[in-house]
């Protein structure tokens, strides 16, 4: 994925302009990275002043831009200008000197949110079974993932799928736990067998899946498969919790791995409790393999938190606002009134005022990593509104 740029300058400028625009780019950017083009640009390079019209040329509507201003030339008082029109028409622009951009890390962050959102157009996800019926503002409508996102919706009900009975039990997750020796493990890696074969036959990136209705009626859990899968890059939420999914795979794209999906489990003057059963392996260490927590049968993953300073995300149900924080994992607990692998994470004193009493839902998704400054950028992006 390059980045589209334009430069503009007053009526004046010759093709030596042109020449020192793609000069100075190559000092900020590598050569493949970005491609001077007068179509659907992605940053506007502002050479001289008496440019405005000339870039509002070129800016396509539904399309943020990114302005950047050589040093002199009035170049920054053009980029100014036609920020305040932006502004003014309720258009999402950022605008910058180009150096500044550059030593600030804003032109990295800008080319890596304009990849992830490009990179998520024409993905397919699929919800496996239905919402589950406790998560009231978690319901993603389908035509509203595909318009924020550009991810198309497969819904597929589980009385539409194979007996997994019966199916050869996945060998990766039988051998990551041939040492455990467990009751339940082969009907598990049968699950697993199964979510592999609907991701590949419907050309899945994410899914999310109905699990308590496998558990409650097959008494097997899919928590140890959705761990496999997140552990893979796979992006799985349990409870068909959409919203949840869009966020791991916003907060994933830039994490570099898919991030745990958890419960909201307490919330303190100073400190965040949360826990779940589908961590991704390689975040926790000591695992083991308890019963599933709310119906005590099957297998649930319980693990001990590696990281130490993390990123909180969540969305909301119509995609259309966002929390993010920072914070600090200062325990590792082991209640038995909690899903099995938890933690506790000190955050600051807005943030839990933010989740106490402006929650966009139960589950929150959380990665290693401080990721807080990019995820706001590519949320403002798309127009989601960072809640404060």
């Amino acid at each position: 994925m390059h980045l589209n740029i334009v430069w503009v300058a007053h009526k004046g400028a010759d093709a030596e302009t042109g020449q020192r625009a793609e000069q100075i780019m190559q000092q900020w950017l590598p050569v493949d990275a970005f491609v001077f083009t007068d179509q659907q640009p992605d940053i506007v390079l502002f050479m001289s002043g008496g440019s405005e019209r000339q870039a509002l040329n070129y800016i396509q509507p539904e399309r943020p831009v990114l302005l950047l201003s050589v040093k002199g030339n009035n170049a920054y008082a053009a980029a100014t200008e036609v920020m305040a029109w932006m502004v003014s028409h309720g258009r999402f622009a950022m605008l910058s000197d180009g150096e500044q951009a550059f030593t600030s890390g804003l032109l990295l962050q800008w080319q890596q949110v304009v990849g992830v959102w490009h990179h998520f157009y024409g993905k397919r996800a699929g919800l496996i079974g239905r919402v589950s019926d406790w998560l009231v503002a978690s319901v993603v409508p389908a035509e509203r993932l595909r318009r924020q996102f550009g991810i198309s919706l497969e819904e597929i009900p589980w009385n539409h799928l194979p007996d997994f009975h019966g199916m050869i039990p996945d060998q990766v997750l039988m051998e990551r736990y041939k040492a455990h020796n467990v009751a339940g493990l082969n009907q598990a890696s049968q699950v697993l067998t199964l979510l592999r074969q609907v991701v590949s036959k419907n050309r899945l990136s994410a899914i999310a899946v109905e699990c308590f209705s496998l558990v409650q009626q097959r008494k097997v859990t899919a928590c140890l498969a959705l761990a496999q899968l997140n552990t893979e890059g796979i992006v799985a939420a349990c409870e068909g919790d959409l919203a949840s999914m869009a966020g791991m795979m916003l907060l994933g794209a830039f994490a570099g791995s898919v991030p745990w999906m958890a419960n909201t489990t307490r919330i303190t003057s100073k400190s965040l409790f949360l826990s779940h059963c589908t961590v991704p392996y390689h975040m926790v260490s000591d695992v083991s393999l308890p019963t599933h927590y709310e119906t005590d049968c099957s297998l649930a993953v319980k693990g001990t938190m590696l990281a130490n300073e993390v990123t909180l995300f969540r969305l909301s149900g119509p995609l259309d606002k966002a929390f993010v924080a920072e914070g600090v994992v200062i325990a590792r607990p082991d209640f038995s009134n909690a899903c099995r692998t938890q933690v506790e994470v000190a955050l600051p004193e807005k943030a839990l005022h933010l989740l106490q009493n402006q929650p966009l839902g139960n589950h929150l998704v959380m990665v290693p990593g401080h990721l807080a400054d990019v995820l706001t950028l590519a949320c403002r992006y798309r127009g989601i509104k960072i809640i404060e």
